[in-house]
Parts: structure tokens; C-alpha cells; sequence
């Protein structure tokens, strides 16, 4: 089954949002495929959850025409080169492990593209980062070839327990909170009914910590609230000291 790649669209799909980590993302693999030669071209973007890196990722798949996909917590290394093999258009993928991997290998190289995979940190859990190692060195002639990893904060400190794995990524790029262009850049693309305030947008960025999911699930409930509200503008005044949702369970009330 072809993976999905997701976007940041608004409801109904109308528009994108350019945020820093898709050009974090972006300029990270083209700096994979610039390396020299002898280089290695495999890079590493990690951050904490809802940074939105999978976003970013799919918007790196669309503008190069990669490879995307998103691993699962029960793939096994046959998994993984099943799923691949059918993401790169191989119509009958070989039964075995092996002859997969030879597949995978040939196809990239009569169409080389790159190579992104989401959720990196499944694979570290299910010990199978080495096949992506055999799949980088039997490609790294090709500049095209850059594979780019997807995963959480501790992700560059998990790898490092594959020495040889861990000295083939030549670039570690964290991803970032959202800026206050960030925010605002959401409040475009989600609040397109009513204005939401730029001290709003703000206020919601600082309280969130700049977690880019929470931002967009704040900015579409202070947009709801405006409507129902009947008011065209909601700032920091209007909201006054309503709750934000930003992950934490509210305080149990003592008698």
C-alpha cells in the first residue's frame, strides 16, 4: 500500500503553510546531495513531537519528487524493504529479504531519487537500521541518492549505538519551535473565518512552547469562539482568561 504523504493544508485543503522546519528539512537533504563524492549523504532531522517534522518531511517529498516513507512500530527489516520496494515502483517485489534489497538497489539506480523515512525511531526499537546502511552504501556513487531520517529528540544519541551506522550521517538538523512568523503564518492558513489578533497568536505560540499542533488546535478553537461569540476579531482582551490546550491535564479541585 502507497504510503500517504501528509501536508498542512487548511480544511478543505485550500493552501499551504511555509514553515521554518520544511525549509530546515529541504535545504538539508540538497545539502546531502551537494557533498562530495567520498561523502557520506545520509542527514538526520529530529525534534521533540509536534514540532511538526512530518510535515515538514512530506513537504521535502513533494518539492523532490523523494521516496517518503513512514515506518510502523511492528516492521520488521522484511517489512521495511517490502514497503519500500513498493513506494519505488517495483510492481512484484522479490519474496526474500536479500532479493529485495537487490531490487531496491537496481530500481534507485536506474531512478535515483531520495529517500525519506518518518518515524526512524520504530526502526532503532526493531534493530533494523543496518539494512538502510546497506542500502546508502550500495548507492552512494549516486548524488541523488540522499536519505534523510525522521525521528525524536533522542534519536541522534539512539543511533549512536551503530558505530558504523552513526558515521555515515554527515548532517544532524534539529528541528525548531515555531516562530512568531510561524504562528501567524497558521493563523492564515486556519483562521481564514474571523481575525485572530496577533497578541493572540503570540500568546498561544509562548504557551504552547511553540509545539506547531497545539498552535493550530488553539488558533482553530479561538476562531470557533469568535464565531459563536458573533465577533469578527478576537484578541488577547476578548479571550481573556479562557484555557488553552497545551498538553496538560487541568488540577483536580480540593474541597
Amino acid at each position: 500500500m502507497t504510503t500517504p504523504i501528509p501536508g498542512v493544508e487548511a480544511n478543505g485543503g485550500q493552501g499551504v503553510a511555509q514553515l521554518t522546519n520544511m525549509s530546515l528539512a529541504l535545504s538539508t537533504v540538497l545539502d546531502l546531495q551537494q557533498a562530495g563524492s567520498n561523502s557520506p549523504r545520509m542527514g538526520c532531522f529530529y525534534g521533540e513531537s509536534g514540532y511538526g517534522k512530518t510535515v515538514a518531511s512530506a513537504f521535502v517529498a513533494a518539492q523532490l519528487d523523494a521516496v517518503y516513507l513512514k515506518a510502523c512500530s511492528v516492521w520488521t527489516v522484511k517489512t521495511f524493504l517490502s514497503e519500500l520496494s513498493v513506494e519505488i515502483g517495483l510492481a512484484k517485489p522479490p519474496r526474500t529479504a536479500p532479493a529485495m534489497l537487490e531490487a531496491i538497489v537496481e530500481q534507485m539506480t536506474t531512478y535515483p531519487r531520495p529517500i525519506i523515512i518518518d518515524e526512524f525511531d520504530f526502526l532503532v526499537k526493531r534493530q533494523s537500521v543496518e539494512v538502510v546502511r546497506d542500502i546508502h552504501d550500495a548507492l552512494s556513487e549516486l548524488p541523488e541518492i540522499a536519505i534523510l531520517l525522521i525521528g525524536e529528540e533522542a534519536l541522534p544519541h539512539k543511533l549512536k549505538q551503530w558505530e558504523r551506522f552513526h558515521n555515515r550521517i554527515l548532517m544532524f538538523t534539529p528541528a525548531q519551535p515555531a516562530s512568531p512568523e510561524d504562528a501567524r503564518r497558521l493563523r492564515d492558513l486556519y483562521c481564514q473565518k474571523i481575525k485572530v489578533a496577533d497578541d493572540l497568536v503570540e500568546h498561544i505560540r509562548r504557551e504552547t512552547r511553540g509545539v506547531t499542533r497545539r498552535i493550530r488546535v488553539n488558533l482553530e478553537a479561538a476562531q470557533r469562539f469568535g464565531i459563536e461569540a458573533g465577533e469578527m476579531t478576537v484578541d488577547c482582551k476578548l479571550w481573556g482568561d479562557r484555557r488553552l490546550l497545551i498538553g496538560e491535564a487541568p488540577r483536580r479541585r480540593t474541597a
